[in-house]
């Protein structure tokens, strides 16, 4: 502490200064009462708004991370997609695809992202068009039913990314492999008519018998029978009836899988159709 007159350093506790003499005043006893207490109100003022202001600050941060965690709980989880992205829309329709307005296509979200969309029938040829997405947000596959009367069958434009050509080029390869096996179905169905005759005129009985019942029937017998083929000259069939019920009887002579002689029994009766009954004896005699 020194001196406020001369600056002498002053001794503890001493009342005047050694050097000059003047009264030695504290530094308390400078600034009055009144003046002390003038300032220390705005001082404890501040302290109190500042901490009512830091207060007021948690109280908001604190209501904001309830509603954000509210909103978390009550908010949709995903965005459902109205819209095709516009480089979407000009590559389907640089492949050859016809795209209409947005409000006609369906779309689906997984976890708030685009994961497909479908373009339902419009016009012509192009049927129900299904455009799947990748976690990028890129044209993944793109899949185009055939709008034709007998055609139930569908083809890809794009897989895994990659165009597999023009939407024109595909339908004709399409319509090609479509004829083709509409061709082999109707041989097939040709082959089957005769072998159904051949087999109906061996067993003895009507072609009408044959496909209703003995047909499956033989089938039936060669699985229960264990059959790798059957002699149709040695097999028949037969027809009784027993009251109100008919009975019809299917008996199979042929060569087992293990290489013996089988003789296969199959029932089916009127009242249980389709559930046959089976009876099999094999011989050592091949």
């Amino acid at each position: 502490m020194y001196c406020k007159v001369c600056g002498e350093e002053l001794k503890p506790n001493a009342k005047f200064c050694g050097n000059c003499g003047a009264k030695v005043v504290k530094e308390a006893e400078t600034i009055p009462k009144a003046d002390i207490k003038k300032t220390a109100e705005p001082v404890n003022k501040k302290v109190e708004i500042e901490e009512t202001k830091t207060s007021k600050k948690k109280t908001i941060a604190g209501v904001v991370a309830s509603l954000a965690i509210v909103g978390m709980i009550f908010s949709p989880t995903s965005k459902v997609t109205t819209a095709i992205p516009k480089e979407h829309r000009e590559f389907l329709a640089k492949i050859g695809l016809k795209v209409p307005a947005d409000n006609q296509i369906s779309f689906t979200d997984e976890n708030g992202k685009l994961h497909c969309y479908k373009i339902l029938y419009q016009d012509g040829e192009q049927g129900d068009t299904t455009v799947f997405v990748d976690n990028k947000g890129a044209i993944d596959k793109v899949n185009v039913s055939h709008k034709a009367e007998n055609c139930n069958r569908s083809f890809n434009l794009v897989e895994n990314g990659n165009v597999l050509g023009s939407y024109s080029d595909m339908l004709a390869k399409h319509k090609l492999a479509d004829a083709q096996a509409e061709q082999e179905a109707k041989a097939k169905a040709v082959k089957r008519e005769a072998t159904a005759r051949e087999n109906a005129k061996d067993l003895g009985c009507t072609l009408e018998e044959y496909k209703e019942h003995f047909g499956p029937m033989l089938s039936a017998g060669f699985d229960k029978g264990r059959l790798d083929v059957w002699y149709s000259d040695s097999s028949s069939t037969s027809v009784n009836t027993y009251g109100n019920h008919t009975q019809y009887v299917l008996h199979l002579v042929g060569r087992g899988q293990n290489g013996n002689r089988v003789y296969v029994y199959v029932y089916e009766y009127s009242n249980k159709p389709g559930k046959y009954q089976f009876q099999v004896m094999n011989t050592s005699h091949k």
